[in-house]
């Protein structure tokens, strides 16, 4: 076996945020994923030069490229009005009514009926993860 088949196996941590940053997924997304063994990942605790929690996450280079394939073309999916209040973890629909009239997240019409993009999901999560970061912060 060659080395570079042992290293691409071999996990190598990054910080959550990075990852989620780098994939454009929300880190709800990626933590959901990790924990219900659809990507193979370890999450922990750690602590960063400036002493402050951060959540890390080893993967394999495999699991990288895996990752970086799927996650374009998650972000490229459509899915109904309740299936984007799931990965929103939100009950009420009219949630999603009124994101989509606000135009915070997208939706296109297919055979007349509305499907949200997913990508425009993962973007509002994100930015709801980078305010409560900074809520946090002050």
């Amino acid at each position: 076996m060659s080395d570079q088949a042992t290293t691409s196996r071999q996990p190598k941590a990054m910080p959550l945020d990075e990852l989620s940053e780098h994939l454009q997924l929300s880190k709800q997304t990626i933590v959901r994923w990790v924990d219900r063994h659809l990507i193979d990942a370890d999450l922990y605790w750690s602590l960063s030069e400036n002493n402050e929690e951060i959540r890390m996450i080893d993967l394999s280079d495999d699991t990288l490229d895996f990752l970086e394939d799927f996650a374009a073309d998650y972000r490229d999916d459509v899915v109904s009005r309740t299936e984007a209040r799931r990965i929103l973890k939100q009950i009420d629909r009219k949630k999603i009514k009124k994101l989509i009239r606000a135009g915070d997240v997208e939706d296109v019409e297919v055979e007349d009926e509305t499907r949200v993009v997913v990508g425009s999901l993962e973007d509002y999560l994100m930015e709801r993860e980078r305010e409560e970061e900074e809520e946090d912060d002050e």
